[in-house]
């Protein structure tokens, strides 16, 4: 089963606002790289979070946090698609992050299941504006490389014509 989306749930604005805050507020890695993003997160962070795959079978969901008094640490299963275990990544660095910052509770289980759900819908949106973000960042370097290219064959090119004008 999907989370839904913010526009999907029953996120308040502020809240939206609020998480967009934090994500606008990550350093994202060129290239980018899981490992690179929790690195630098740890940079910022008191207690390190730490990256794990697992052999879960059975009813286990494909992702969880676990956190521990020395270290937060994301278990995504192993066979769990690329893209899929990308999304798990950031839906439970958004756990982490939007309880660090006050913005959800802990993600434990709670006596309120609203507020359990609406810590959910926070997590996945969270996650939604992180793979936008970096992708963003993707773009924006594929494009930089390609004016690059493309100064390099204007370049060429010119100096061919030069060397054709030259000759003539």
């Amino acid at each position: 089963m999907r989370a839904k989306r913010a526009e999907e749930s029953s996120l308040e604005p502020n809240v939206i606002a609020d998480v967009a805050r934090i994500v606008s507020g990550i350093p994202i890695p060129r290239p980018f790289s899981m490992n690179a993003l929790v690195d630098r997160l740890n940079r910022l962070r008191d207690k390190p979070i730490r990256l794990m795959r697992g052999d879960l079978k059975g009813t286990m969901p494909t992702g969880m946090l676990l956190r521990t008094e020395t270290a937060d640490y994301i278990v995504v299963i192993r066979d769990v698609e690329r893209g899929h275990a990308r999304h798990i990544h950031f839906h439970e660095l958004g756990h982490i992050l939007l309880e660090d910052a006050e913005v959800a509770g802990p993600c434990l289980p709670v006596a309120d299941p609203r507020r359990c759900e609406a810590d959910e819908f926070m997590a996945e949106e969270f996650a939604y504006q992180l793979a936008e973000r970096v992708d963003a960042h993707a773009l924006d370097r594929n494009r930089s490389g390609e004016n690059r290219a493309c100064a390099a064959l204007g370049k060429t090119f010119a100096a061919a014509a030069d060397l054709r004008d030259a000759n003539a």
